[in-house]
């Protein structure tokens, strides 16, 4: 009798410790990774870095790319007058009246072309209040309305003037392929901006664009050339450094850009306005440029 209850015991403690059977066993799924588990897909609570999103493509447009250029390309600041100066790289540029072929396309074999070394230009025109640091006296107020305005160009100078404050100031007039150079850059561009005339680009006749006289320098952005460099149409005409002609003319310059009083044909790039070099009209300003090898 012993031997039977000691074998039912073992049976019953056997059977107890014995694993559960294949059909009652908890089944567990097998995670996903961590990457693809649900709770670290991005939620409102949880986001994923978002990826940078592409913007609508829009025309390009010469007037905000020169803008931006401004500040973008390499420049310095000429000690004696604190002009900032722009660097025009050393190229094949377009200078004069381009040539069209039947297409309507530029004509490079027919249109003037010519190679400069690099050079740096102002990135405006001579101001008033620079000008006052080399003529003490000078004063705008004939030209501006009556007001002060040391932000505007220096007005009512003449070719012999603006010739001396270049020098004084460790810098020369730039000359009119240089000049054409800075306003067009390698666009071949009819204005500064473009093509096309914007009157709201530049300050030309009219109040149209906001000004009945002079402007401050730089009040057109949008107006910029494609090397960065401002006010290369209208607010004053500037003086460059050459009197070529189809005859002799030795007491007379060179004026570009138009003023304030020109019209849009007066304001295209390749215009040239010969002029005696000892007037001072109201609306003949300047700006200045430098060779590389000149002396900061």
């Amino acid at each position: 009798m012993r031997p039977l209850i000691f074998f039912i015991l073992l049976f019953a403690w056997v059977s107890a410790c014995a694993p559960a059977s294949k059909k009652h066993r908890k089944r567990y799924r097998k995670a996903p990774p961590i990457e693809q588990s649900q709770q670290e897909r991005p939620t409102k609570s949880t986001k994923a870095k978002p990826a940078k999103s592409k913007s609508i493509a829009k025309p390009a447009d010469p007037i905000v790319r020169g803008s931006m250029k401004t500040s973008l390309l390499p420049t310095i600041l000429n000690e004696k007058d604190q002009a900032l100066m722009i660097l025009i790289d050393a190229g094949k540029y377009l200078v004069g009246k381009k040539e069209l072929s039947a297409r309507g396309t530029l004509s490079e074999n027919k249109s003037p072309f010519t190679n400069l070394e690099a050079f740096h230009i102002d990135r405006t025109e001579t101001t008033v209040a620079q000008f006052r640091q080399y003529q003490l006296d000078y004063d705008e107020k004939p030209f501006a309305g009556g007001k002060n305005c040391p932000t505007c160009p220096a007005m009512g100078i003449n070719w012999i003037q603006a010739s001396k404050y270049c020098r004084w100031a460790g810098k020369r007039l730039p000359r009119e392929e240089e000049w054409e150079a800075a306003a067009r850059g390698v666009s071949n561009f009819t204005y500064p901006w473009g093509e096309a005339f914007l009157p709201e680009h530049s300050n030309l006749l009219g109040e149209e664009d906001g000004h009945l006289f002079a402007a401050p320098v730089g009040s057109f952005l949008s107006g910029a050339s494609a090397s960065g460099v401002m006010d290369m149409a209208g607010n004053v005409w500037e003086w460059v450094d050459d009197k070529k002609s189809a005859r002799p003319q030795p007491d007379t310059r060179i004026v570009k850009g138009g003023g304030w009083t020109s019209d849009k044909s007066q304001a295209r790039i390749s215009f040239r306005n010969h002029v005696d070099l000892k007037m001072n009209n109201p609306t003949f300003g300047f700006r200045c440029a430098k060779s590389l090898q000149q002396k900061r």
